[in-house]
């Protein structure tokens, strides 16, 4: 990495080459300020690239713009993860971002009033830095899939592609947020599924009266809510399901029974889970990240 002009510091490091560091990249390019994006995958996009194959945004077309561009799809359609990858491409190339991809940061530090981002050999300096990495990049295995047996075919999300990598018989996916819950209802037209889950997440429909959650949303203004509201303080932190949820499977929530196996989770404890015996089930799917 290098700075700015003549080794000056730049004005903002961008860490993050998705669609919060990109839209950051344009608005920064509009004040006209010496910025760099940075990211760890080959190329933009390659995030959504690697998700299962079937995979669709809950946004309608018409609320998935990032500023300065539309996003090419009918306003009542939901997109699929490589029109994603393939707009986030284009949107870079518009405006001509200055991305800098396979640069994975693994250090940042501040001293005499700049910051300093390291790259394995190589460091940059700057007056700002955003941090536009998101959340839920480090996929979690629970310990109790150590003591499963061998016959047991475990795989996590990230790993999933299409239903017809997963064996026959009944199929367990831990976790029931979104991506658990978009990936059982699909296996479910193929295999016998359980949905496991910890606590009660509500789901709210996609399109509710036949119109898109997100319109609604807009109608009552709940775009506009700010963080430090009443309201928004209320929202902050609730997960929620974009579709059917938990509905249309079997479910058992804190201990979830398959078979003769038992996934017990143990309230008050970092891990939080233990084994049982026996055997029913032959395939588990681990839907979580931290």
């Amino acid at each position: 990495m290098t700075a700015g002009p003549a080794g000056t510091p730049l004005d903002v490091l961008v860490i993050g080459g998705g669609q919060a560091g990109l839209a950051m990249g344009y608005h920064l390019a509009q004040r006209g300020l010496a910025f760099q994006i940075v990211d760890a995958g080959a190329e933009i996009g390659g995030t959504w690239r690697s998700r299962w194959d079937s995979l669709r945004l809950f946004t309608s077309g018409r609320y998935d713009n990032l500023p300065g561009l539309p996003f090419p799809a009918a306003p009542d359609t939901y997109p699929g993860k490589d029109d994603v990858a393939d707009y986030l491409q284009a949107y870079a190339a518009k405006f001509e971002l200055p991305v800098r991809l396979s640069t994975n940061v693994t250090s940042l530090t501040r001293g005499n009033g700049t910051y300093v981002a390291k790259a394995g050999d190589e460091a940059v300096e700057a007056g700002q830095v955003v941090i536009a990495t998101g959340p839920f990049h480090v996929p979690f295995i629970p310990p109790i899939a150590d003591g499963l047996d061998p016959g047991v075919h475990q795989v996590h999300s990230s790993g999933y592609r299409h239903p017809q990598t997963v064996p026959p018989g009944r199929v367990l996916v831990v976790g029931a947020a979104n991506s658990g819950c978009q990936i059982a209802q699909e296996l479910s037209a193929t295999h016998r599924v359980e949905l496991s889950a910890g606590h009660r997440i509500p789901a709210i429909p996609q399109r509710p009266l036949g119109r898109d959650i997100w319109t609604w949303a807009t109608g009552l203004r709940l775009d506009r809510v700010t963080a430090d509201s009443r309201l928004g303080r209320r929202l902050a932190g609730r997960d929620q399901v974009i579709g059917p949820g938990r509905a249309l499977f079997g479910i058992v929530l804190g201990a979830v029974a398959l078979g003769g196996v038992v996934l017990a989770r143990l309230h008050g404890r970092a891990e939080g889970w233990k084994i049982g015996v026996g055997l029913l089930a032959l395939f588990v799917l681990y839907s979580v990240a931290r």
